[in-house]
């Protein structure tokens, strides 16, 4: 972990100074830019394991720099650093490639437990489960991005409704028990039931045309819930 090299991207020269100080304190090795063509000089002269980029700057901004960064095929983790809270940006962000959205203002010990956390991710393999894609009907749920698509309409998901839809999506048509859905949403055996018809109300209000009267997730009383309705 120590040998990792960081390209900060920000056009505040206070927040640079901060995140670098931050990073260096953990034994990372970090390069700032203060600018989004200064950051695509770099990524054209220097291997990067990860990239943190503010989307607001001038004349070449964040996305434009994530664009170029996965069009010329370099898959290190971006996460992007932005004041915008809208929803909008977080799946534009992170549909084009993004591995992670901060919002400003923001803790910098929290980003660098992102930072770490996704290293330690881009050294390990990835599971084939969340490598692939999954389709029913209109949908289509990409784990790793935590995106599922209606259509062609893209839809942010978190953590747990990522892993709560993938469940279901991995056995279609079949009715899964609350228990083995928390399991699969939070990891561990500590069963909230109330939590478990919290998120799938969330998922139904993302995904459904008509929450209360849901085509994909319906509920199968005194079990649980199952991805069911026209495949079409």
């Amino acid at each position: 972990m120590e040998n990792n090299l960081i390209l900060v991207v920000d056009n505040e020269p206070e927040l640079l100074e901060l995140v670098e100080f931050h990073l260096m304190e953990n034994k990372l090795r970090v390069i700032i830019a203060d600018s989004g063509a200064a950051a695509l000089k770099l990524l054209d002269e220097t291997a990067f394991d990860l990239v943190i980029l503010d989307i607001m700057m001038d004349e070449v901004d964040g996305f434009a720099v994530l664009e170029r960064i996965r069009e010329i095929g370099l898959e290190m983790p971006v996460i992007l650093l932005s004041a915008r809270h809208d929803v909008d940006s977080k799946i534009y962000g992170l549909g084009i490639g993004a591995d992670d959205y901060v919002t400003k203002p923001f803790s910098p010990s929290e980003l660098v437990a992102r930072v770490l956390a996704h290293l330690r991710r881009a050294h390990k393999a990835v599971p084939i489960e969340q490598a692939i894609s999954y389709s029913y009907g209109s949908l289509t749920l990409h784990p790793a991005a935590q995106i599922v698509y209606k259509g062609k309409q893209a839809i942010l998901l978190s953590a747990t409704e990522t892993q709560l839809l993938l469940a279901l999506m991995k056995r279609p048509n079949q009715p899964i028990a609350k228990k083995q859905l928390f399991e699969a949403g939070w990891g561990h055996a500590h069963y909230d039931e109330n939590s478990i018809n919290v998120y799938m109300n969330l998922l139904r209000k993302k995904i459904e045309d008509n929450p209360r009267e849901p085509r994909y997730i319906q509920t199968v009383w005194g079990v649980g819930y199952v991805l069911a309705g026209d495949p079409g």
